[in-house]
């Protein structure tokens, strides 16, 4: 075992504090490079490590959070990644000696990962993989994958550094005061996703003080059989003169850490507004105590998970997985992937997410398409309209992997078989990608004939799954059903395994129920009958069509979540399942299709009835369905500028509500931007130029010594969709940049943002020199570490997020016009 992860058995750790702000302590700019410090002036970056280890600290983490390729290319220093890294882990190193750990510190991008942002998954593992690899030459313990708000960037990291290094990995998410991060993640969701991508230690930092990042804790702790490592912020900061002040004392801030030992936490640390002394009063107050970190049990019950939602899988409960997102037997289905339409993607996972499936099966094998391109794309626009977990099926390796990567959550891989090829290929994806898995009971001999049979097949990739360190909780086992079509004893045969399996393997077992009745007619009671008579036999999970009548009667009544395994109850399941199979067959009627088609193709079946149905498609992120509304509504002479004015704008209003009221998040928020972009964009190209309606004009700034720009990023967007004509001068704006700017363009508002405590002083130097130019406009502030009483103190107008930046915009503009 790694000494790190050893001594994580036997006590508490000490992580270190704050980075940045002692850096500015001993006369570093933001604007320099934090990160460039580690070889242009390592003596300061020793000076802090050897505080901190002077203060108690048991772990050291390097100067590296920016030492990316793409942070460092805003400074020209994209080269020097490597020198960087491992300059940085050397110090940290020489600091601690061997009586520590050294940490590296690997921070976000700054850049939104697709299909939210411009970075691809491949380009962020890339980015995050020469990270890490630079920090383990130089010799560090450890990496803390940290501050990081967006589970899909985590998920590229880890992989990163589980599959370049050999390194144990800390990943930590930051969270808002709702206990979840903005793009709506919780803690729940973060350790089903992480513990199974393999990470060693799950975490939270940043976020809020220590009263916050105590309830995460709690639920961590409560959810999770890895060690929790936290490092809250000492508060919030105040703005004391021009300087941004942390004024949670250090022993008050300590004084958390035996709560946080009471809990459980294995590591305790600080983050932004610490220094060593807050350090110290936490080792004093570890070491007063006789602390001892908690061993927990092992969780066994299967878990999946979204972005935003977990599904576990109860004994007595059937996991239902929807089937409908398969285009087999469905020319219009086929016929709209082929042409890179989505609608019929969408209208699938609404409407089996509403008929309350667990997972949904997402299957887009078509002939003469790019299988794993489409595949992506489906899984996009899919995790989009639901927050359900999914299973990703296809015949061909490579669409799999492009949907266990694009899906941010913990998906089912369906399916891997008892070939050679099968188990060599698609097991170290479903590790790699921490997915649970199908293994279906089939070889290089073909279908099997009994359950005996079906038994040793499955074993056989039972015991492949787990060397590769998939664990048996999460391999269920598909008996493989056969259809009724050719007798009823080999149909009978798949129910027999299905205790063998159990029993024998201690894994899970799925069926998909709808191959029982294929080429027969009355399909419906023989799938609903057979999903009974498999529960009966004890299956975990099934493939099913949730939308369909006879299926929810058999979910809902009595022979369904609740039944009892009797002898005598299956004999009466299994007569009235051959009495259905002997009517089926005498009736005379024609074979039914395994699916039906949803009505035609979901493209061409959208019809525009009033603004309105803009207004649902922007609300739902729809972009697709809003440029095919909107080019109806032209067909039918409707003005452009009030498609603006009564569809457009209003939905992406609702949208701002949803927001505000948590029921939206992030990624809902930019979808919705995204489509009602398409629609602006469309209506705009309808306007003679010169007559668009204006709402006015912003100066947008990422404030001098700040580099990050995606919230600027979504606020430009935001308000260019409400009609604002946006200056955009970009990130580490100088003061005297956007007073030039002021003068030159003359804008209604001035909007400016900033990350960093260390940077958000800036604000108030602009207001200043605004004052000192004469220039009276209104300026809107925002950012993560900004607050109301920021805002105020500088004589700014305060806004928490893009949305409300929007409508504090609107809100200045209502006023100059009086």
């Amino acid at each position: 075992m790694n000494s790190f992860l050893k001594e994580l058995n036997d006590r508490i750790l000490v992580m270190d504090g704050a980075m940045g702000t002692q850096l500015m302590e001993r006369g570093v700019r933001p604007e320099d490079c934090f990160d460039a410090v580690n070889i242009k002036k390592p003596e300061v970056v020793a000076a802090v490590h050897k505080a901190y280890v002077e203060a108690g600290a048991d772990i050291i983490e390097t100067n590296t959070f920016g030492a990316n390729r793409i942070k460092l290319a805003d400074y020209q220093l994209d080269k020097k990644v490597k020198e960087i890294n491992v300059a940085a882990a050397q110090l940290a190193r020489k600091a601690i000696g061997e009586k520590g750990f050294v940490c590296g510190s690997i921070g976000p991008l700054g850049k939104m990962i697709d299909p939210l942002g411009e970075i691809t998954f491949d380009q962020a593992y890339e980015v995050f993989a020469e990270q890490a690899k630079a920090l383990e030459e130089g010799g560090v313990d450890v990496v803390s994958i940290e501050t990081i708000s967006d589970l899909q960037e985590m998920r590229a990291a880890v992989i990163a550094v589980k599959k370049e290094t050999k390194l144990p990995i800390i990943a930590s998410l930051t969270y808002d005061e709702g206990e979840k991060t903005v793009y709506g993640t919780t803690p729940e969701v973060a350790v089903v996703v992480l513990e199974a991508l393999g990470v060693d230690v799950i975490a939270a930092n940043c976020s809020t003080g220590p009263e916050g990042i105590l309830k995460v804790a709690k639920r961590y702790l409560a959810a999770t059989k890895l060690p929790v490592m936290v490092m809250p912020n000492a508060g919030m900061p105040e703005l004391i003169g021009n300087k941004a002040v942390y004024k949670m004392t250090p022993e008050k801030f300590g004084s958390f850490a035996k709560k946080f030992a009471d809990m459980g936490a294995s590591i305790i640390g600080g983050c932004c507004g610490t220094g060593p002394e807050h350090i110290k009063v936490i080792k004093s107050q570890l070491q007063t105590s006789n602390f001892k970190t908690t061993i927990k049990s092992q969780i066994l019950n299967s878990k999946f998970a979204s972005r935003t939602k977990v599904v576990e899988v109860i004994s007595g409960k059937p996991l239902l997985i929807g089937e409908r997102i398969n285009p087999t037997g469905r020319k219009l289905f086929q016929e709209e992937i082929r042409a890179g339409k989505t609608q019929s993607f969408r209208l699938e996972a609404e409407t089996q997410t509403k008929s309350r499936a667990d997972l949904l099966d997402v299957n887009v094998s078509v002939p003469d398409i790019s299988e794993s391109e489409v595949m992506g794309k489906a899984v996009k626009v899919i995790q989009s309209v639901s927050d359900n977990p999914l299973s990703i099926d296809s015949p061909n390796r490579f669409a799999i992997e492009s949907g266990l990567k694009q899906f941010c959550g913990r998906a089912l891989l369906n399916s891997v078989n008892g070939k050679r090829e099968s188990l060599e290929s698609l097991l170290p994806l479903a590790r790699k990608y921490g997915a649970a898995i199908i293994a279906l009971a089939l070889d290089e001999k073909g279908l099997p004939q009994t359950a005996e049979e079906r038994v040793r097949i499955a074993e056989r990739i039972s015991q492949s799954a787990v060397a590769q360190g998939i664990a048996k909780e999460d391999i269920f086992v598909d008996c493989l059903v056969m259809t009724v079509g050719v007798g009823v004893h080999a149909c009978l045969e798949t129910l027999k395994a299905i205790p063998l399996v159990k029993e024998r393997l201690g894994v899970k077992t799925i069926l998909g129920i709808s191959n029982v009745s294929h080429g027969m007619p009355e399909r419906s009671k023989l799938n609903a009958l057979y999903f009974q008579l498999a529960l009966a036999y004890g299956l975990d999970a099934a493939i099913v069509d949730v939308t369909d009548k006879e299926m929810q009667k058999a979910i809902k009544g009595p022979s369904g979540f609740v039944k009892a395994k009797k002898a005598e109850e299956r004999e009466r399941l299994l007569k009235a399942f051959k009495a259905e199979v002997d009517k089926a067959r005498r009736s005379g009627k024609p074979a039914e299709k395994r699916v039906k088609e949803i009505g035609g193709s979901g493209y061409q079946r959208a019809r525009l009835s009033g603004y309105q149905d803009i207004r649902k498609a922007v609300i739902e992120g729809d972009k697709e369905l809003v440029e095919e509304l909107v080019g109806q509504a032209f067909k039918k002479k409707m003005d452009p500028q009030k498609i603006i004015d009564q569809g457009l704008i209003p939905g992406m209003e609702t949208v701002g509500k949803k927001f505000s009221r948590k029921e939206y998040f992030l990624p809902q928020v930019i979808e919705a931007a995204e489509a009602m972009r398409k629609g602006f964009e469309l209506c705009q190209a309808k306007i003679p130029k010169g007559k668009t309606k204006v709402a006015g004009k912003v100066v947008l700034a990422t404030v001098k010594g700040d580099i990050h720009d995606i919230g600027k990023n979504i606020v430009k967007m935001m308000l260019e969709n409400h009609g604002f004509i946006v200056i955009d001068l970009g990130k580490d704006v100088p003061p005297e940049t956007i007073v030039e700017a002021a003068r030159k363009e003359e804008p209604n508002v001035i909007a400016l943002s900033a990350l960093l405590t260390t940077t958000m002083v800036e604000m108030g130097v602009v207001k200043e020199e605004l004052k000192k130019a004469k220039l009276n406009i209104p300026l809107l502030v925002g950012g993560a570490v900004v607050t109301k009483g920021y805002a105020d103190r500088i004589g700014a107008v305060y806004s928490m997020d893009a949305v409300g930046a929007v409508a504090l915009a609107k809100k200045i503009m209502k006023a100059v016009r009086k």
